[in-house]
């Protein structure tokens, strides 16, 4: 009789182990099914807009912030995306990270006082050159396109505090969705770099300079260099992928940012595996 018990009771314990191990991999599974859904699902944004100005030294400070603020998606993906936002303002909040209002304000305010200081060193208040001047600020998180693997932002800071002109910085970011990870040149083939190079040197060439290799040899800081790629990640759009170098970074004032853009399909062999797959996507209908 104990005999037939054990056995029993061993039957039992097994089938109660292989009914947890199958819920727990039924479970396992929709969690994987659930997270591919996030991940390939569309970045939530919250359309942020903080504007604020001050006069106290004789001169206008205004500054404007706009961002379509990441708010409901993969985690790693928004977490890196807030990241990269607060980095390109100076990486100095100190507030949580999901707090977009708390962050855009909190850099809204260090750039009205950073205008008003210039503002202060200026001029004096009673002088009637400055009585009509504005330093401002204009700073602009965009998201511009999306798929189920990536999604790309861009950012457009612009203004004006003294001087013959005013400045403007403009470029993008490419994010991967699984991950949050930021596309750049690594992304690409490192014995494929020069070759890229070539193609985007090429490329300034018929955008900007309509192929007159003398007017680029003038307008080039240092031509004789090598010619170097952008300083910022080269971004992907719904074209293909883009490169922007900024105000002085290849050529004079005057030339401003000369961009260019290369097809998916000139790039792709060019790109690494991780790059490949990038590619493999599919675009949200919201684009």
């Amino acid at each position: 009789m104990k005999h037939n018990v054990l056995y029993f009771l061993t039957l039992f314990s097994l089938f109660c182990l292989v009914s947890c191990r199958q819920h727990v991999e039924t479970n396992a599974l929709n969690n994987l099914t659930s997270l591919s859904q996030i991940i390939s699902e569309e970045v939530q944004t919250d359309s942020i807009v903080i504007v604020d100005s001050m006069r106290q030294y004789g001169i206008m400070a205004k500054v404007s912030v706009k961002a379509d603020f990441p708010m409901e998606g993969n985690f790693l993906l928004l977490n890196s995306i807030r990241e990269w936002m607060s980095e390109q303002l100076g990486g100095t909040f100190e507030g949580t990270p999901e707090n977009g209002k708390a962050m855009l304000t909190h850099y809204a305010q260090q750039r009205l006082q950073e205008l008003n200081d210039f503002s202060k060193d200026f001029g004096a208040e009673d002088s009637s050159f400055v009585g009509n001047m504005v330093f401002d600020t204009d700073i602009l998180f965009e998201k511009i396109y999306e798929t189920d693997q990536f999604v790309t932002y861009h950012y457009h800071n612009q203004g004006y505090s003294g001087g013959a002109h005013g400045w403007n910085i403009a470029y993008g970011q490419t994010f991967r969705k699984s991950d949050g990870r930021r596309v750049g040149l690594d992304f690409f083939q490192n014995d494929e770099l020069d070759k890229l190079a070539t193609l985007v040197k090429k490329g300034i060439l018929k955008e900007h300079f309509e192929n007159d290799t003398a007017e680029f040899r003038s307008s080039v800081l240092d031509y004789s260099a090598d010619f170097p790629l952008p300083q910022y990640p080269p971004y992907f759009d719904k074209r293909g992928v883009v490169f922007i170098y900024q105000q002085y970074e290849i050529a004079a004032y005057a030339v401003g940012m000369p961009s260019c853009l290369i097809p998916y399909a000139t790039v792709e062999p060019m790109l690494t595996q991780a790059g490949k797959m990038l590619l493999r996507s599919t675009p949200l209908a919201s684009n």
